[in-house]
């Protein structure tokens, strides 16, 4: 199946998602955590650690305190367990890292299902854009040790079109909906460079090819998971 027919896919199943009870989406948000500790896990030598990231975004979103002194407790044990502290770091990393992001998904829902598709819909919109652009107008490397293929070309075109889409669907006024469009997606920018330092340090390619050339549910869902927090501050909360 080709690249577009997976992300039209993608994208369908996640606004299907989106429209979901907030029970079930909290369900959903927990589903994707696991999938993602998993690939991340796996990578990390810590395979067996993978279960609870179904239940961290389920910690953090009671309670963001609560949350973490959890997530250090897990941590600790598992490290005590094998007696090694490098694998409470990995322990606390990828608990935190698939609970504290995805679980302001959530919390966006609560604020409404239409900020929630904004906001899927804009970081969507850039990651598509930003892939084309780059891909064919590309010559600039943005962070070339990092990832070679991205351009600032595409970083420009895809935070411009999220940043319309955003303008389209959301209430703000127009200064205030730029600012916040730029922002949040170039956080969502810094989830995909985070990803890929990752995948160098790892030496792969992909974290998993269970979405074809989409790659695995890390590398699709990167920049969604890392800007979250911030889209919810700036826009649900304030």
């Amino acid at each position: 199946m080709s690249r577009e027919a997976y992300g039209v896919i993608i994208g369908l199943l996640s606004l299907a998602v989106a429209l979901l009870p907030l029970p079930l989406f909290l369900l959903s948000v927990g589903l994707l955590s696991l999938l993602v500790s998993r690939e991340v896990s796996i990578h990390l030598g810590i395979r067996d650690l993978s279960p609870l990231g179904f239940f961290s975004p389920l910690l953090f979103y009671g309670d963001v305190t609560l949350g973490a002194t959890a997530v250090f407790i897990f941590g600790l044990v598992y490290g005590y367990i094998r007696w090694d502290l490098n694998s409470t770091i990995k322990a606390v990393f990828v608990l935190t890292f698939v609970g504290l992001f995805p679980s302001y998904l959530v919390r966006i829902k609560e604020g409404g299902t239409d900020t929630l598709i904004a906001f899927l819909l804009s970081v969507f919109a850039s990651d598509v854009v930003a892939y084309y652009v780059g891909r064919r107008l590309g010559r600039r490397p943005l962070f070339p040790k990092v990832s070679p293929k991205k351009t600032v070309e595409g970083f420009v075109g895809g935070i411009t079109a999220g940043t319309v889409v955003f303008l389209l669907l959301s209430e703000l006024p127009i200064l205030r909906g730029v600012l916040v469009g730029v922002l949040f997606l170039t956080v969502g920018v810094v989830g995909d460079y985070f990803k890929s330092f990752m995948k160098r340090y790892f030496g792969i390619k992909d974290f998993s090819n269970v979405l074809g050339e989409h790659g695995g549910f890390t590398d699709r869902f990167d920049a969604l998971i890392f800007s979250a927090p911030l889209y919810y501050f700036l826009v649900v909360r304030s």
